[in-house]
């Protein structure tokens, strides 16, 4: 039972939430008046959530062979520096790894079934979001390690899932969808830019060249904001076509947390505690966008 557990908490569950609402927010995106069966809405929330997880236990087997967690003594657990479970001895690497090829091998066989059994235009959305899960990490596209490609991976796989839940529903592909998805992946790639930063001593000495490597850390905050400002140009535009109802304007109710870890990333960064606040808030302000998208959206 503890090696069931430790497999479990190797995949990083806390930061599962993020997807599951992601998904509810694909699948109760609005216009699209067709829902399908509560089973495969209920598989696909299994398939995302099995390639979210495959993709964790992936990356941190990719960080083991390179050095970037094994060398990092500025980490701020558990939000960066990977699991740890290879690093602390509780899984070899090829335990890791092993069943980070059986999570990826399932939701991709899962995900083949609900095309046979709705449609096969949500095959290509499919396959973006496992090459995606695979490139981001493992050879030969380590896209995590080619600055600014590694953010724009994230935003594709997470705005694969919510076009991807949205086109599930009418059983073709929900192209209206598409700046939502974008503005979902773009908060969340906004998550990653800002764990990257205690990991950059680290990670540039193993070669992996983040987009906070090549900030050096004094123009992270920037990029931060460039990202939010994309996020949200795309969710105005989603609301003035109709395609998003006025009331996901509560969205705006998160700027405050967002600006607060803009002021932290331009004058504080270099504060241990005060990094790790800024991690913190961002993280919750990320989910709490979510949130009120969603609710918006059922307003």
């Amino acid at each position: 039972m503890s090696s069931i557990k430790n497999f479990f908490l190797a995949t990083r569950p806390n930061f599962l939430i993020i997807t599951l609402l992601g998904c509810c927010i694909g699948l109760s995106f609005p216009s699209l008046g067709i829902k399908s069966s509560w089973i495969v809405n209920l598989l696909a929330i299994l398939v995302a959530m099995l390639a979210h997880s495959g993709a964790n236990l992936l990356n941190d087997y990719c960080d083991h062979r390179n050095g970037s967690d094994e060398n990092n003594d500025e980490r701020i657990t558990p939000y960066t520096g990977g699991g740890r479970y290879i690093q602390n001895q509780i899984l070899s690497p090829r335990q890791i790894y092993l069943s980070a090829l059986v999570l990826l091998g399932l939701a991709a066989i899962s995900g083949l079934y609900i095309c046979s059994v709705t449609t096969w235009e949500l095959l290509p959305i499919g396959l973006v979001g496992i090459c995606m899960a695979w490139g981001y990490s493992a050879p030969p596209l380590q896209l995590m390690s080619r600055g600014i490609l590694g953010e724009l991976a994230i935003a594709i796989a997470w705005s694969s899932l919510v076009v991807g839940m949205a086109s599930l529903q009418i059983a073709k592909l929900a192209a209206s969808a598409i700046p939502v998805g974008l503005t979902f992946g773009l908060m969340i790639s906004n998550i990653l830019l800002v764990n990257q930063i205690p990991d950059i001593n680290a990670d540039k000495a193993a070669g992996k060249n983040t987009l906070a490597v090549q900030c050096k850390n004094k123009q992270i905050w920037v990029w931060q904001i460039l990202i939010l400002l994309s996020g949200f140009a795309l969710q105005f535009m989603s609301i003035y076509d109709g395609t998003l109802p006025k009331y996901t304007l509560i969205t705006l109710a998160c700027v405050p947390g967002f600006a607060y870890c803009a002021s932290i990333l331009r004058n504080r960064a270099n504060i241990k505690a005060q990094l790790k606040l800024t991690i913190q808030v961002n993280l919750l302000t990320v989910h709490l966008y979510a949130i009120l998208l969603l609710t918006g959206m059922f307003l």
